[in-house]
């Protein structure tokens, strides 16, 4: 059976790519704006119905969040599978290769309690308790007020490199030598 892990990995990533930083971006700045920057609430809000694609409406935010979500769990997994099977000797697919090592864990994480939460409370009607346990879990509450904002900054900042690194070894993809043709006698 041939590995589908790489061909997968290259093709979905661009087109992920956007929701990601949007996803990435708007998470940053109601965290790092609500915990160190006394962002008010209805700001903090409005960065989140972005964050969560609501300002697109309810049902195209299932979307949004489905595709985002999944598509980074996709991306978490495939690359997993790549980080165990091949090998970069050094460059810019190294140096993609040792911060998807470091983020791994926390975005498969962070992925998932999104969604749990997101589709938890929308459709599946999960109490309180739960919803909170993945909230916290999502944006590292876990670790207290004073080192959440810092772990958001890991994910975020891991993904914002995985994406713009990522976008750029696709980008560089070495061009096939032509032959030279055999000259003629």
């Amino acid at each position: 059976m041939k590995p589908v892990a790489r061909p997968f990995h290259h093709r979905i990533a661009p087109w992920l790519a956007l929701p990601l930083l949007m996803s990435l971006t708007t998470g940053l700045a109601y965290r790092i704006g609500r915990s160190w920057f006394a962002m008010d609430k209805p700001t903090g809000q409005k960065i989140l119905d972005v964050h969560t694609g609501t300002v697109l409406g309810e049902i195209p935010s299932h979307f949004y969040v489905a595709a985002t979500g999944l598509g980074l769990l996709g991306l978490a997994l495939s690359g997993a599978w790549l980080l165990v099977k091949s090998r970069a000797p050094s460059g810019p697919r190294r140096l993609h290769r040792l911060a998807a090592w470091v983020v791994l864990v926390p975005l498969i994480a962070t992925a998932s309690t999104g969604l749990g939460y997101h589709f938890g409370e929308a459709w599946l009607g999960l109490d309180a308790k739960t919803l909170k346990l993945l909230m916290n879990i999502h944006q590292g509450s876990w670790l207290g007020p004073t080192y959440r904002p810092f772990y958001v900054l890991l994910v975020g900042l891991g993904l914002l490199w995985l994406v713009v690194s990522g976008l750029g070894m696709l980008r560089k993809k070495p061009a096939l030598a032509a032959k030279p043709a055999e000259p003629t006698r």
